[in-house]
């Protein structure tokens, strides 16, 4: 296994030199590029799963519910986030080590309308032979402190390539258009600014209880209006 000294790599990002300057540097970025194309496929073919999914649910032939994905929305990793994360976990960096350890490089954040089409969504995936469901992290039945909520599922699914099958990890996200709502406006008010208030972290999170509250109560409505057309 190939492995380049992470310090060596965060120094030159950290001095904003060019990191094609350099051979190591020129080897990391290809690797980088490799991992990023195996990521890619893996979020083409996860994002086309769900499309599948929720083109069944709209159509006359199933007894289901239309547009329970609003939105799909892919992210791979950038080179210099990778970097930073693996300088953080005191770890050099080679592919075994991204691929084991970095579990987030390919992200797909789906945007549903309530919060029951995203536990549909998470049990249609788990009845697919070809996914395996390594870990979930329930953040709408236990939000974090700040109010976050969202269903974080992170799956592995074989990716099949012009003469091999990899194995790859997907993080995916599951959020309603209400909380997408607030976590989008929240990372750029606290995080892009840089500020730490209690007053206002406690004012985000009293928002986001009211956001819950009016999206429950359209949830009920929703429901009722369902069980009139049955």
């Amino acid at each position: 296994m190939v492995e380049y000294p992470i310090t060596q790599i965060v120094d030159i990002l950290n001095k904003k030199e060019s990191v094609t300057e350099h051979v190591m540097d020129v080897e990391v970025v290809e690797l980088y590029q490799e991992l990023e194309v195996y990521y890619r496929s893996a979020l083409d073919k996860v994002e086309t799963k769900l499309l599948i999914i929720d083109r069944e649910l709209s159509s006359n032939s199933h007894q289901g519910r239309k547009n329970m994905i609003h939105q799909l929305q892919k992210r791979i990793k950038r080179f210099k986030s990778v970097v930073n994360k693996l300088n953080s976990k005191q770890l050099n960096f080679s592919k075994d080590t991204i691929i084991n350890n970095i579990h987030d490089f390919a992200g797909l954040r789906v945007i549903c309308s309530y919060s029951d089409d995203i536990y549909t969504l998470i049990d249609s995936l788990s009845h697919h032979p070809d996914i395996k469901i390594l870990k979930t992290k329930n953040y709408l039945e236990h939000p974090k402190p700040s109010g976050y909520r969202s269903v974080h599922v992170l799956i592995e699914v074989p990716v099949y390539f012009l003469k091999e099958t990899k194995q790859m990890t997907v993080e995916i996200q599951f959020r309603t258009i209400a909380m997408d709502f607030w976590a989008s406006l929240e990372h750029s008010l606290r995080y892009k600014n840089d500020w730490k208030s209690p007053e206002l972290s406690e004012k985000l999170q009293t928002i986001a209880d009211n956001i819950n509250d009016l999206e429950n109560d359209m949830l009920t409505i929703r429901k009722a209006i369902d069980r009139l057309d049955d």
